[in-house]
Formats: structure tokens, sequence, C-alpha cells
């Protein structure tokens, strides 16, 4: 028997259908948004004290108008506030949807917003972020218990950037040093190439998005339903390494504390569950989460940078005992303490010596008739005074774990729809300010989207696709 029955439309498959609709058909969501959302309801009042303040009583447009005015640049994507005003100047609907009364903001008006009202945005976010969380915790509270950590990096069009400037370089370095090798006429071209971007000095060389360039870096945090919940920029992040994949790990290492710092100052600390790359894998940031944050789970893969001669499974000759002192297997004898040591951007370690070693005349000698290594100083090995990394609070080699992980695609998602399909990455502007402020309205965008798939759910409990679709072709 065939079941006729409509299907019923998911919380999650409303979200994607609306997302799909934002992309490809954003005047058939006007309606929709008038209907179940009420802007001014996330609205702080220091956000209205701040700009009435500035525009005074003879103001020509609302607060309300403005950020509809952004949030249908975003919807539209439109890269420009030139290409922003054109569209509302030719669209009556776009104007009765923002309350314009036929009049448009001029680009000095939307670029001084942006960068004037930036903390009150930010402020906004903060509501948006709240309110969508509180969401995610009644519909799935699994997912919303989840925690996800990334950094990205907006590009902006900087005479740095552009791929002239570094051929430039290379061909007169390769003309000024015609006896050195490609190699090394990289490496000396990279050495030489300014920290900072001439036009603003905030945009800063570093390596991020897979390659070096000049960028503002943020850390964006996410729960698993990948909804925004912190956007924090990391102007002042970068790393003296030289080493690309180092240099992205104690970047990210010093920024995950404060983002989590900022986050937690307006959210509560509910989740019970973090996920980071390999980046994040340190000692230190294992126990902080645990004991300071509070998280049970920690997903954070092994990164061979941090594995070497540090895990007890890094040496099939030596095991640790309960009171966490290694022994040699061949001899059953404990190793002996040397005390502790901590090396630039590493973690407090307990060092421990080969057990037949001795000092003559000032130098460690080893005398093992079976020895581990071919230094004459012995087998050395380190471990730590908080080992939560070999067990994060589930193992390592479950199946658990691996389906966890594969949760912080949510991120990835996320950060891959607020730079390319709201426009985030390819804002004409060197302002660090006006590019944080625009990456936060797409944030705003992306998480109201979310409460009016809620909402529509929520008065709606009979909606199916079919429904949805002749609702939108009537609205458009």
């Amino acid at each position: 028997m065939f079941n006729n029955k409509p299907k019923q439309l998911s919380f999650l498959d409303l979200f994607s259908h609306l997302k799909a609709s934002a992309l490809y058909k954003p005047e058939s969501l006007l309606g929709l948004f008038n209907k179940f959302i009420n802007l001014s309801d996330y609205i702080p009042s220091s956000f209205y004290n701040a700009y009435y303040k500035y525009f005074g009583k003879h103001r020509c447009f609302s607060l309300e108008s403005m950020l509809l005015c952004f949030f249908v640049q975003k919807l539209l994507k439109l890269n420009t506030l030139t290409q922003l005003r054109a569209v509302l100047l030719n669209s009556y609907e776009l104007r009765s949807f923002c309350n314009l009364n036929g009049n448009v903001p001029s680009i000095s008006t939307f670029s001084r917003f942006r960068k004037i009202f930036n903390n009150e945005i930010h402020k906004l976010f903060q509501n948006i972020s709240i309110h969508a969380h509180n969401i995610s915790l009644r519909q799935s509270p699994e997912l919303a218990s989840i925690l996800i950590f990334d950094t990205t990096g907006i590009v902006p069009k900087v005479r740095e950037n552009n791929p002239k400037f570094i051929q430039s370089l290379l061909k007169n370095t390769s003309k000024a040093n015609p006896e050195l090798s490609s190699d090394k006429i990289y490496s000396l071209v990279y050495s030489s190439l300014p920290k900072t971007a001439n036009a603003n000095s905030n945009i800063r060389l570093m390596f991020v998005n897979g390659h070096f360039c000049w960028a503002l870096k943020f850390a964006v945090i996410t729960n698993a339903l990948g909804i925004p919940l912190a956007l924090v920029p990391l102007f002042n992040s970068d790393s003296p390494s030289s080493d690309p994949q180092e240099a992205k790990a104690i970047s990210d290492s010093k920024a995950l504390f404060p983002s989590l710092e900022t986050l937690f100052s307006y959210i509560p600390k509910n989740f019970s569950t973090f996920i980071a790359d390999s980046a994040l894998d340190a000692h230190n940031i294992y126990s902080t989460l645990k004991n300071t944050f509070n998280f049970s789970k920690i997903i954070i893969p092994l990164n061979p940078r941090a594995s070497k001669n540090t895990t007890p499974t890094s040496d099939p000759n030596i095991v640790i005992s309960e009171d966490g002192v290694p022994i040699c297997k061949k001899f059953n004898q404990p190793f002996k303490p040397e005390g502790k040591c901590q090396g630039k951007n590493r973690s407090v370690r307990l060092k421990w010596v080969c057990p037949m070693s001795c000092y003559k005349d000032g130098k460690r000698i080893c005398s093992c008739p079976q020895p581990c290594t071919n230094s004459k100083s012995g087998r050395m090995f380190y471990t730590y005074p908080d080992d939560f990394r070999s067990s994060p609070g589930i193992n390592r080699n479950s199946q658990e774990f691996l389906d966890l992980y594969n949760k912080r695609v949510a991120v990835e998602q996320t950060i891959y729809h607020l730079k390319s399909y709201m426009g985030s990455d390819v804002i004409c502007t060197y302002d660090h300010i006006s590019i944080f402020s625009d990456f936060l309205l797409s944030a705003i965008t992306y998480s109201l989207l979310f409460i009016l798939a809620h909402n529509i759910k929520l008065y709606c409990s009979k909606l199916t696709i079919k429904k949805l679709n002749k609702l939108k072709k009537l609205i458009a």
C-alpha cells in the first residue's frame, strides 16, 4: 500500500529550505519575515539611544529601516553599498519592506552606520545569538550542547593581496640573485614581505584559509546546528613562527580562551562537548577546557607536532605506572626524575631519564646493555602533570569520537555561508571596523533565518513542503 499522507516538514528541513530560498529567491522571504519576525524585539535599548542621539530628532530613516536594508543586502549578496542603493532605488517592494517611504539612504550614510555603530551591532548579534541558542536547546538539546571552534580570515582587496605584488618581488629578487635556487628565492622573498598592509596596519600577513595572505582574522564559535554564537576579531594575534602550520597552531591557541570568555559573558556555560581541529592539540588547552570551562568531552585529534616523546604509547618499551612514573619494560625499573622543563609555546612537562644512566665528569652517560636510542646520554621521556589529553572524556579510538568530530563540518559550512553566500569575503573597504560590522550583519541575517524557520514551524505545525512552496509563490 502506498502512503499518500503529505510529508511533514521538520524543523531542520524547514531551516535548510529557507536558507535555499535566501540564496535563490530572497524576495519570497519578505512576506514571511514581516509576518513572523519583529526585529525591534532583538534591538538593545543602547542601540536606540546611540542611533537617535547621533542623528537627532530630524532623522530621515528609522533604526529598523537601516537594519532591514542590510538584511536585504545579505539576502541578495550585494557586494557594494552602491549596488545596495541602486537596487533599493529601483524596487518599490524592497523600499516598502524596509519602510523607507520613498527615500533611500546615501552610500555615506550606510558606510558611517557600519563604522560608528559597530559596538551596538555586536550587541544586537549577541541578543539574536542568545535567542537562537535557546531555540536550539529546545529543538535539539544534544546538538545544542556541542560547541565548535574555528578561525577564518577575511581577505580585503589591498595592494599586497594582488598576485602581481608577489610576482614582482620574485622577479626582482631573482634578477638580483641569479645564483640562488628557486626555493631560496621564495624563502628570501617571504622573509622580506611586509608584516602589515600599507592601507591598514590591522591587516596582517598570516597563514589562513590554506595560504599566505594579508587578512583580518576572526574566531567563529557555533553549536552543532551551525548557529553562530560568537564572532571575535583577532587583529593582534600574529605569530612570530616561520613555519605556517606552527604559526596557525600558536595563533589559534592564543585566540581560543579569550573567545570562550567573550561567548560565556552573555551565554551560560551549558555545553558538554568541545570540538576543534588538531591545531589546538596542547596539554594546557585540555586541562583549561576541562577545569575552567567545564567541558566533559573534548574532541580534538592528536597533532603529530605535539605527540613526539610525550604520550605513553609513543614507545612500546615504556609504560606509565599508576602514580605517573615511566617504567622501563626491559628491566622493570622506574625512570629517574630530572625536574620540570618548559619550552617556548609548550606546556610544563616532567622530564625523566633512563634508569641505567648516571653523571660522569659533568655529563650523563647511559650504561644500558640494550639501549633504546643511539644517544650516549640515554633515553629521555616526558610526562605531563594533568594528562587529560590522553583520555579527553571519551575513547579516542571509538566510533563515538569519530562521529562527534564529523560534526565539526557545521562550523565550516557556517563560515562558508557567511563569507561566500552573503558577500562578507568581497567587501570593498580597507577599514577593519567596517569589515567586522559587515561580518556581524551576515551572522545576524543567518540567525534571523534560523529564528524565522522556528517561528514558521511553531505557528504552522501542519506546514508541508508543498504548502510552503505555494505560500512562497503567493508572496513573491
